[in-house]
Parts: structure tokens; C-alpha cells; sequence
């Protein structure tokens, strides 16, 4: 549904003063000399392609072609091999503290999403282990365990199953420290919980590792209902085209 608060999305008034800028300025500078008139068309082209992937349209469009689908969790199951199953959780970033929070609390919204995404697969599958896995930056490294954790407890799953990792600094650490706690405690079998955007590259670097994982996505965006105001841009459009972006990249990665 298009409203007028749409209208007032930090993208669409950035991307009307870009546009109403490069209007004023064709009308009062003079384009005679080619080098001018040619940089003026790159300005016009960048607006073009910050305007289109900007769009909810293109954002999603992005995000469905490297989404992987959710799936029946059931699928999953072998309960022959539970005692060697592990979820792996892979986190996302913690915030700043302040007095009084706890480490739960500065969860962002995905990883927040992909710990309650994870306590539903456990639920489920009932695997013998859940290895919580990634590193946060600058004094308190072990911030990011502790908070998934917390989170994993308050959502029913037993404290005694989950084992921490916190050495991981990216997606092919988190493959390969996770493997390396997993078999260390007997485990040979890997569910991997992330976001569905991020599962194609998390999977690819468990294989790396020398483990056939599964997939559990969760936090998926990609079935999230069009609209007319799909056509504007969006500050969450633009941040979701970067997501994909940064996706694609990583998996580019040798």
C-alpha cells in the first residue's frame, strides 16, 4: 500500500535532491565543452543506478535469486544420526553495551532471527550439540557467543547442548572452526542455520571444509508482498541490494 509516510523514506528525499540538484545544474552551467557535458552524464547514469537498485523492485529481485527457499525442517531429520548431528549457528554482530543490558539484548534484528530460527530446528531435530559460532570485534570477543547463547537458552534449548566458537571473523572461519569443534566432540554431521540470503556462501564454505552440510535458512525476505511503492526507492531497499552485493562478492572469493 502506497502512503504518504512512503514518501518520506531517507532514500526517496536523498534521491529527489540528487535529481532536483542535477536539474539545477544543467539549466545553469553551461555543457558547450564535451568533458563537461560528459560528466554531466555520468552524474545523470549514477543517479540512474542508485535510483534502480535503491528499489524494493531490483532489492528484491537480488535477494530472491540468491535466497535459498525455507524448507521443511522435518526433511532434516535421521534420527539414526542425532547423536552425531550439531546445528551451527552463525551469528551476526552484537551492539554497544549500556549499563543494566545484557548481551541478548544488543542481538541485531538478524541475528536475533537466526537464534530463534535455530531454536525452532532444535526443537525439531533434537541434535546432540549446537555450536554458536563467530567472533565479535575490538575488547570482548566472546560477546557474540554469549548473547546467542543467552537468547538460544531463553528459547528453550537446553544450556548443556550448546558449545561456544568464538574464534570466527567471517564465514570461512566459521566453516572451519566450526568443523574442527564438531569433530572433535564426535560430531559428523552439520545442519547449518543463517539467514537464507547467506546460506549459499555459508554452504559452500562448509563444503570447503570437508563437510556435506545441510541447510536450515530462516530470516527469509524474499516472499515479501510487491506494491506500487516497490517502484520508489527505500532506505531497507538499498541495504538489502548492498546484502546481495556483499554476497555475491564473498562467493567470488577464492
Amino acid at each position: 500500500m502506497l502512503t504518504f509516510s512512503r514518501f518520506l523514506d531517507v532514500a526517496v528525499v536523498v534521491f529527489a535532491a540528487w535529481g532536483l540538484a542535477l536539474v539545477a545544474l544543467r539549466r545553469s552551467v553551461t555543457l558547450s565543452v564535451p568533458r563537461a557535458r560528459w560528466a554531466f552524464r555520468a552524474l545523470v547514469a549514477v543517479w540512474c543506478v542508485g535510483y534502480a537498485l535503491s528499489t524494493p523492485l531490483v532489492s528484491l529481485a537480488l535477494v530472491r535469486a540468491l535466497e535459498l527457499p525455507p524448507r521443511d525442517v522435518a526433511a532434516l531429520d535421521d534420527a539414526a544420526l542425532r547423536d552425531r548431528t550439531a546445528l551451527v549457528v552463525l551469528s551476526s554482530s552484537v551492539g554497544a553495551g549500556s549499563p543494566g543490558d545484557t548481551p541478548a539484548e544488543r542481538l541485531d534484528a538478524e541475528g536475533t532471527a537466526r537464534v530463534l530460527g535455530a531454536a525452532r530446528v532444535w526443537k525439531r531435530l533434537q541434535t546432540r550439540r549446537v555450536i554458536v559460532s563467530g567472533r565479535s570485534p575490538g575488547p570482548m570477543p566472546e560477546e557474540n557467543v554469549r548473547a546467542m547463547r543467552a537468547l538460544l537458552v531463553l528459547a528453550g534449548v537446553p544450556d548443556a547442548v550448546i558449545v561456544d566458537e568464538p574464534w570466527a571473523l567471517n564465514t570461512r572461519q566459521n566453516a572451519l572452526h566450526s568443523v574442527r569443534v564438531g569433530r572433535s566432540l564426535g560430531i559428523t554431521r552439520f545442519v547449518v542455520v543463517t539467514s537464507a540470503l547467506h546460506m549459499r556462501r555459508s554452504l559452500r564454505e562448509f563444503r570447503r571444509a570437508g563437510v556435506e552440510a545441510l541447510a536450515a535458512p530462516v530470516h527469509s525476505v524474499a516472499g515479501r508482498y510487491g506494491s506500487v511503492g516497490d517502484l520508489l526507492p527505500a532506505a531497507w531497499g538499498w541495504s538489502a541490494t548492498s546484502a546481495s552485493l556483499h554476497e555475491l562478492l564473498g562467493m567470488l572469493k577464492p
